[in-house]
């Protein structure tokens, strides 16, 4: 396997952050979710990256400063169930919370994920401060996270 490429997102990548997410549907996503992060991909907002080998997208994720706050949230992060266990999921992640850190306008980041990640986040601190049941799509639970900078 050649070096992963971290770089920004590109339009031509966005088929490929579909098949991402389609190979982590419905462990981590619903379907109905697809269309949502399709009009995302259209023009994210932030800054959106990608992990890429060659030429092929196995990851992707960003983070939004959040206007009139001291506040990131993080968007869309997720792994390739074929390059899992291989640490992209911490290198992606640590991609976003130093880059919300260089850019020094926020205090917090925000996280919304599932109770399948929610021990992901807590590795780096994050605490959980809401759960909702079906909050994020009819059979996956909402977990809100929060991590003070």
């Amino acid at each position: 396997m050649a070096d992963i490429e971290l770089r920004e997102f590109k339009p031509s990548d966005r088929e490929g952050c579909l098949a991402v997410l389609d190979a982590n549907t419905p462990e981590y996503f619903s379907p109905v979710e697809r269309e949502t992060f399709d009009e995302f991909l259209a023009e994210p907002p932030g800054t959106y990256l990608v992990l890429v080998d060659d030429n092929r997208v196995v990851g992707c994720g960003g983070y939004i400063p959040m206007p009139d706050t001291r506040d990131a949230h993080t968007s869309w992060g997720m792994v390739h169930p074929d390059y899992k266990g291989r640490g992209l999921g911490k290198r992606l992640f640590q991609a976003r919370l130093d880059a919300v850190r260089k850019r020094g306008d926020a205090d917090r980041v925000r996280v919304v994920t599932s109770p399948q990640t929610e021990s992901f986040f807590k590795l780096y601190g994050f605490e959980v401060t809401r759960r909702e049941k079906d909050g994020n799509a009819p059979g996956i639970d909402l977990v809100e996270m929060w991590l003070a900078l």
